[in-house]
This record gives structure tokens, C-alpha cells and sequence, in this order.
């Protein structure tokens, strides 16, 4: 009597572990989802007061120097932010505290000398560039100040990466998403109030401080969180090791940020900062209809992957076209709602911010097509297609670059926005084409029946 009341004990103590655990990874999709948002919609809010504030020339540097920091601040994570979020949870189930404390503080120690040596070398290139005359004052003088921020801007990418690999949504994706634009926001108010002259030196110089404050914030509620265990004593160290178990999901970052961000860079060089201004003011707003894929693939991972895992095809099958489902309709809404009221949302930006309605459409479609696939890169990465993904993105890229270089001289912003679609189109193909390939589903919001797997 005894036995069976202890088993029916372990037994209601087991399955109220698992519904526990289950609602705390769905609560945490939802915090993170909400968070999202919410700081989509914060850097919205930014984006229109410093295009309102500065105007469409300044703006256009701004935008500039923005995306160069984005993709610097990014790549100078070198993948670790990601890997962390593996090592941490791996070393503690093994009880591994030595190489934990090596893993979190080691990788930390790389990202801050690689980003000091990378900082020293960029400004050495700026001053070559300035002084021969390659590169005007206007760009160079608020690159300098952004590079300042390099840094910062990476170890708060780790950071939050340590946040959420303990669990911690909230204090992984509150600073950067939060706390940053509401910053910057708020000290561009004050100094627009004293009645500072609006310039992308000033803009970018506001954001440098913020970036830092943002980091102290970040190691504050996160860093001394960790607990002391886990914090403190001896430590041992595989940093060969991890780096390169970091370099794949570098290579697949940097693609993603070079597909993002290179229709601006690109158009930075061919045409006036005007134009860049405009071009960058339409990204924001489809900005958007990308940000719900990737809010999708944040929910959606630890569920791809316990299934792959599982080896269970027909729970993998209809994870992905329920994700494909959960990204395309949304995202179609949305575009509809941005193609028939883009006038009125441009106008919120400013005199002269009407003419990027000719680029609306074209990025549309191309999201239209991406929105098809679903999270398709999340898909391949979770089911340990990460090579696949990596080389589906350069191929991207490749595509993104020649075009934008073909089509900007001869038809400015509206011929970046073709390539960029085109490259988009592009990308939805070669992810369906890859999923249904390796892993034998069709990653579409449509035809719902799972297929069988293959034996």
C-alpha cells in the first residue's frame, strides 16, 4: 500500500514538473514575444523623431553609421552570445562549474580584447581614408564617435545571451529593446529642448552613451545575478575550443546582418545621404513584417529542436507549417495594412520622406515570399542544418550585392528595393527548397497534411 501511494506520489510530482515546465517555456515566448514588440514599436517611435528632428540629409547619415555599428557591434560578439546559451545549461545539468566559470568569463575577456584590437585597426583605416581624402569628414567624424561603442555594444549581445540561457527573458531583452530607444529618445528630447542643432554627430554620440549605460544596466541585473557558485572560483578554460563551435553561428549572424543592412550601406555610396535617409525610412517601417518572422522563430525553437531530436517527423512536420502559418498570415495583414496607408505612415517622418512610397511595394513582395517559409533558418539551424543555412545566406547576399550594384546606379532607392526583394524571393526558395530536402517537409502555410517519413 505503502509502494503504490509513493509511486502515485512520484507520479503527480513528475507530471506536475513537466506541466510546470511547459508553461514556463511558453510564458517565456510570450515575455519575449511582448518585449518584441514592444521595442519594435519604441524604435519606431525613434526613428520618426530623429528623422523629424535632423531631416533627411543628417538622417541619411545617421542611418549610415548605424547600420556600419549594428553589424560591427554584432560581429565582434563572434558567435559567443549564441554558444553561451548551449555551454551554460550543458555545464550546469553535468555539474561542470569549473568550465562553466571559464566559459562565462573567458568568452567575455575574447569579445572585449578582440573589440579593442578591431576598434584600434578601424580607427587607424578611418584616418588612412580621411587624411588621403577616400572618405569625406562627414562620415568619418560620427563613425569615430560609433566606433567608441563597439565594446559595449558586443558584450551586451553576451550578456543577453547569458540571460537566456538562466531563463531570464526579461533581463536578457529589456535593456537593449527597452531601455536603449527610450534612452535615446529621451536625451534627444532634452537636448531638441536647449535648443541643440540636430546632426547625426550629435544623434550617434547620444547613442554611444546610451549603448554604455545600457551595458552597466545589463551586467547590473544580470552579471551579478549568476549564481555565486557559478560566479566565483576556479576556472578552466577551452577558448580555441569554443570559438570555433561559435564560428558557424557567427557566419550565419554576419549573413543575416549583411542581408538586412546592405541596400544601405550600398546606397550610402552610390547616392546622397538624402536618399539614404528616405531608403532607411521605408526599411523601418516593413522592419515590422521581418521582425514577426524572426518573433515566430524565437517561440518556435526549443520545439523544432525537441523534435528533430525526438527523430519525430510528424510533430517536426506540423511545428514547421504551423509556424509557417503563425508567420505568413500575420505578416500578409500587416503588408496590406502598410501598401494602403504608406502615404500616412511616411508622412510621420517628415516633408520629404513621401518619396520613399515608391520603394514600399517592391520590399512588400518580397516579404510576402519570405513570409512563406516561415522561420526557415531557425528551422535548419535547430535541426543541425546550420551549414545549409550559412551557405543558403551567403548565396544571399551574393545575389543582394550584385544586384543592388547593377540596379542603384541606374534607378536609385526604387532599384535597391527590387534587389532586395528579389534577393528576398530568392532566400524563401532555397530555404523551402532545403527543408524539404533534408528534412522532407513542406515548410508552406498551406497543404497541412504532414508527410510520412521517409525510411
Amino acid at each position: 500500500m505503502d509502494i503504490k501511494l509513493t509511486m502515485k506520489k512520484d507520479l503527480l510530482s513528475k507530471s506536475t514538473s513537466l506541466l510546470f515546465e511547459k508553461f514556463h517555456t511558453e510564458f517565456n515566448a510570450v515575455i519575449v514575444y511582448g518585449l518584441r514588440i514592444f521595442g519594435a514599436f519604441l524604435t519606431f517611435l525613434l526613428q520618426i523623431f530623429l528623422a523629424r528632428w535632423m531631416g533627411k540629409y543628417e538622417y541619411g547619415l545617421f542611418a549610415l553609421v548605424w547600420s556600419c555599428l549594428i553589424i560591427a557591434g554584432e560581429l565582434l560578439s563572434f558567435g559567443l552570445y549564441n554558444l553561451i546559451q548551449r555551454l551554460i545549461p550543458e555545464y550546469r545539468i553535468e555539474g561542470k562549474h569549473e568550465l562553466l566559470r571559464g566559459a562565462i568569463w573567458g568568452n567575455a575577456a575574447s569579445i572585449i580584447v578582440a573589440s579593442i584590437l578591431t576598434c584600434c585597426l578601424l580607427y587607424a583605416g578611418l584616418f588612412w581614408a580621411t587624411s588621403s581624402g577616400n572618405l569625406s569628414s562627414i562620415y568619418a567624424t560620427p563613425l569615430m564617435i560609433a566606433l567608441l561603442s563597439l565594446p559595449a555594444f558586443a558584450l551586451s549581445d553576451y550578456l543577453s545571451g547569458i540571460g537566456r540561457s538562466y531563463g531570464w527573458m526579461i533581463r536578457a531583452f529589456a535593456p537593449a529593446a527597452i531601455f536603449r530607444p527610450l534612452a535615446i529618445i529621451g536625451l534627444l528630447a532634452g537636448l531638441a529642448s536647449l535648443g541643440v542643432n540636430a546632426s547625426a554627430t550629435v544623434a550617434i554620440s547620444v547613442a554611444v552613451i546610451t549603448i554604455w549605460t545600457t551595458l552597466l544596466l545589463s551586467f547590473a541585473i544580470t552579471g551579478f545575478k549568476i549564481p555565486k557558485v557559478e560566479r566565483s572560483g576556479k576556472r578552466e578554460y577551452k577558448i580555441p575550443t569554443w570559438i570555433w563551435a561559435a564560428l558557424p553561428m557567427m557566419m550565419i549572424s554576419s549573413f543575416e546582418l549583411l542581408l538586412f543592412n546592405v541596400d544601405v550601406l550600398m546606397i550610402s555610396h552610390f547616392l546622397e545621404p538624402d536618399q539614404t535617409g528616405i531608403y532607411f525610412a521605408a526599411t523601418k517601417i516593413m522592419a515590422f513584417v521581418a521582425f514577426l518572422n524572426f518573433a515566430i522563430g524565437s517561440a518556435f525553437n526549443r520545439k523544432y529542436a525537441e523534435a528533430h531530436a525526438n527523430n519525430d517527423h510528424t510533430a517536426l512536420s506540423s511545428i514547421i507549417q504551423r509556424s509557417a502559418c503563425l508567420t505568413f498570415f500575420p505578416s500578409l495583414l500587416m503588408i496590406l495594412f502598410i501598401v494602403f496607408l504608406n502615404e500616412e505612415i511616411l508622412s510621420l517622418f517628415g516633408e520629404g520622406f513621401e518619396n520613399a512610397e515608391i520603394v514600399i511595394m517592391p520590399l512588400a513582395i518580397g516579404l510576402v515570399f519570405r513570409a512563406l517559409v516561415g522561420p526557415g533558418e531557425r528551422i535548419l539551424m535547430m535541426a543541425g542544418q546550420q551549414f545549409s543555412c550559412a551557405i543558403i545566406y551567403l548565396g544571399t547576399v551574393t545575389v543582394d550585392i550584385a544586384l543592388n550594384l547593377f540596379l542603384i546606379p541606374e534607378y536609385g532607392i526604387q532599384g535597391a528595393a527590387f534587389a532586395t526583394s528579389i534577393s528576398f524571393t530568392f532566400m524563401a526558395l532555397m530555404l523551402f527548397l532545403a527543408i524539404k530536402m533534408r528534412l522532407n517537409v513542406l515548410s508552406l502555410p498551406f497543404f497541412l497534411k504532414s508527410e510520412k517519413n521517409p525510411s
